[in-house]
């Protein structure tokens, strides 16, 4: 080797971690984990949660992808990374090298505030940024910063890390010039060392999908496979989709010859092992044992179902309130998750399409690979029909790398040049207008039919399916509050402009299961005894109301927003209930009661009074009886509403004086909640201009006071983009 050691780093390996809600983050760790040790990088790769399996004291050089949540908060995955982190002292990394890749959506105010943080928590620490951070907006597209990202990393950890390869004679693939000289010459004085280390042990690989485990074997392996929580009824027959053709413009491909900054393709890994037994069909309401929820998953049933719109309104909108068998602990404020299907007929459909039998489809099988996408490494004994249905998502439009993956099993030559092109640079317009259709993976079968793709490198990259989450509207302290809660959402469901129609996964099915009933009022006979899988989030950003009930509370939320303040309403309601029963107030005036309780601010906006002001005989119930000090409405829709604005931020504006006397005189509460790109970027703007007019700040002075009451918590936002 030429130069000094100085001249070479002193790491020996690199470390890939990841934090990832929806699969985004772990897909792309993934890829650079396997680049690396195609590269010759000696590489281990963890979610975050998994940091107990790393010794932190000896880490060198750590690479992190990690998504953000919510309106700034880490992925479920990483939060016992982040306890951890917080019980850290001192300067204890003083010998790390990290770098970071963030990925966000800007329509949210925190954008990467996950990557952010852990930047200056690492610093803080004593590590040291060996390559620039990267921060990726997923309203623009991921791959504008990835890509470069990824592709500029190598020469930086080149230069980082001792490499060598796995094998002798691996290839170094896509390396630049720097990276051969720098890598090559660590490989030649690690080669001698390493290969007296390794000891060639290749693991017996299991067998693909064939006839040869013992039918024995396989029932053992099948034992509780399937959490069966009810004696139910089977489904009818359901019909197979058939896909949409996807209409697409591809006169601009001719003007391209070359085609650049094509996707890797994703490694295969995944292998399916057949166990050899038919499994009996699974009733719904039942679900298979790989599911796995941050909370334990409960089995609720349907006790009332109610429409909140009319016919004639833009959105579809339902309250349905679930009963438990045993009691739950919740507080207002927190959220629920539900794990829905993918509609049963898009599940048929795309087997069909994939020529999976129905003897197939049914058949037990196991999911194994080394390095598989960790939503899978749970299939231990399960159906083919069932991991189509809970573990791969079928809907959600597909990213560039699997664009490039369709385009290489495509065998038509016009069919693989339409994708190839997609997935590179110059098609980028193409591939957006292609997303914008919200292409489901049947439908991309449908569109390119020459596309071959063998099964296991289906399931291994499709994007993992997700639960769906909504707001408690319910208050544990009402009657039989510990065993129930209530949510209202909008029911997805639209045709688009070419006239193919698209339906949620969550919000379709829950009507389907509710009875589509009609609007008026609340059904609570003849529902479906079918049970739901559902489970408890607390709301990890403290969106709950203050223990202190004489602080103030400011609520805005618009359309569904408006559902955790119900739960709010309630549970004040319940509270002031059990004062006066304490104080033995009794008849007497209201303002003694009030004195006990702050006053309650909902600024609440719809389109149409008569169409979708939802929870109206609530709201207005509770002005009534002073539970609800004051009720906003914004009417954007009707021209000429009495006391009213077109927006909430139009009203906040008209109370700016009020507001900032609650907020300044009495540290009062403010809560937010709905869309993260319209709604409540007005509002914090409105609420900025409040502190500049009302609390004559200078307006960089007003923004950093925001920012530091959503540290302490006084100022709490529950979006959604």
């Amino acid at each position: 080797m030429t130069g000094s050691d100085n001249a070479v780093p002193h790491a020996e390996h690199l470390t890939v971690f990841y934090a990832s809600q929806t699969g985004n983050s772990e897909s792309i760790s993934r890829n650079i984990y396997e680049q690396a040790q195609e590269r010759g990088f000696k590489a281990q790769h963890y979610v975050l949660n998994d940091h107990a399996k790393v010794d932190w004291d000896k880490e060198d050089c750590l690479v992190f992808v990690v998504s953000t949540t919510g309106d700034g908060d880490p992925p479920d995955n990483s939060t016992k990374f982040w306890r951890h982190l917080r019980k850290l002292k001192g300067v204890g990394l003083t010998k790390a090298k990290y770098t970071i890749l963030g990925l966000g959506d800007t329509n949210y105010d925190n954008f990467c505030q996950t990557a952010k943080r852990l930047d200056t928590r690492l610093q803080e620490l004593g590590a040291t940024p060996f390559y620039p951070r990267g921060l990726a907006d997923d309203a623009t597209g991921l791959e504008e910063i990835v890509d470069p990202w990824i592709k500029n990393l190598w020469p930086a950890l080149a230069h980082q890390v001792v490499s060598a390869p796995t094998i002798h004679d691996l290839p170094q693939p896509h390396l630049t010039p720097e990276e051969k000289k720098v890598v090559k010459e660590i490989i030649q004085k690690q080669e001698q060392e390493r290969r007296k280390s390794i000891v060639a042990s290749p693991p017996a690989s299991p067998k693909s999908l064939s006839p040869a485990t013992s039918a024995t074997n396989g029932h053992d392996l099948l034992k509780g496979a399937i959490k069966d929580f009810s004696n139910l009824t089977l489904a009818s027959p359901v019909i197979p989709a058939e896909g949409y053709k996807i209409d697409i413009d591809f006169s601009t491909m001719a003007d391209h010859v070359n085609l650049t900054a094509l996707p890797r393709v994703p490694n295969a890994n995944l292998q399916i092992v057949d166990l050899d037994i038919t499994a009996a069909p699974r009733a719904p309401g039942s679900v298979p044992s790989f599911i796995q929820t941050p909370t334990p998953l409960l089995m609720a049933k349907i006790n009332k179902v109610q429409c909140l719109t009319p016919l004639d309104a833009l959105k579809r909108t339902i309250a349905v309130e679930f009963g438990f068998e045993d009691d739950v602990d919740y507080a207002p404020g927190d959220a629920f998750g539900i794990w829905a299907p993918n509609n049963e007929a898009l599940v048929l459909g795309v087997l069909s399409a994939l020529n999976v039998s129905d003897t197939a489809a049914s058949k037990a099988v196991r999911l194994h690979g080394q390095g598989i996408p960790s939503h899978l490494q749970p299939v231990e004994s399960a159906t083919l029909l069932d991991i189509f249905r809970y573990s791969v998502d079928l809907t959600t439009p597909p990213k560039k790398a699997n664009i490039r993956l369709y385009a290489e099993h495509a065998s038509d030559l016009a069919d693989k040049q339409k994708l190839m092109f997609m997935a590179s640079k110059q098609g980028v317009d193409v591939f957006n207008a292609f997303r914008a259709q919200s292409p489901t993976f049947l439908d991309i079968l449908h569109t390119f039919p020459s596309i071959n793709l063998p099964l296991a490198r289906v399931i291994e990259t499709l994007p993992p399916m997700q639960p769906r989450y909504y707001s408690i509207t319910s208050s544990p302290m009402s009657k039989n509050g510990h065993r129930r809660w209530s949510c209202a959402f909008n029911v997805i469901s639209y045709d688009l402009p070419a006239g193919v129609h698209r339906r949620g996964v969550c919000t379709p099915w829950l009507d389907d299961l509710a009875g589509q009933v009609p609007f008026g009022k609340a059904v609570t006979t003849g529902l479906t005894t079918q049970r739901l899988p559902v489970f408890l989030k607390p709301n990890e950003t403290k969106f709950n109301l203050p223990s202190d009930t004489i602080k103030p509370v400011i609520m805005i939320g618009p359309g569904t927003g408006v559902a955790p303040f119900m739960g709010f309403l309630e549970h004040r309601a319940e509270q002031r209930l059990i004062k006066k029963r304490l104080v033995n107030i009794g008849s007497g005036p209201r303002q003694h009661l009030d004195d006990h309780f702050g006053d309650m601010w909902l600024f609440f906006g719809c389109r149409h009074r008569e169409r979708d002001w939802l929870f109206r005989e609530q709201m207005e119930a509770y002005r009534r009886d002073g539970v609800l000090t004051e009720l906003q409405l914004a009417v954007s829709r009707e021209e000429n509403v009495p006391n009213s604005g077109k927006y909430v931020q139009d009203l906040m504006r008209t109370q700016g004086k009020q507001l900032w006397n609650l907020i300044h005189k009495k540290g009062a509460a403010i809560y937010v909640c709905g869309d993260a790109k319209g709604m409540a970027k007005a509002v914090h703007d409105e609420l900025v201009n409040i502190l500049v007019e009302h609390g004559e700040y200078e307006k960089m002075a007003a923004i950093m006071e925001l920012n530091k009451w959503a540290q302490e918590k006084r100022y709490l936002r529950d979006l959604w983009a």
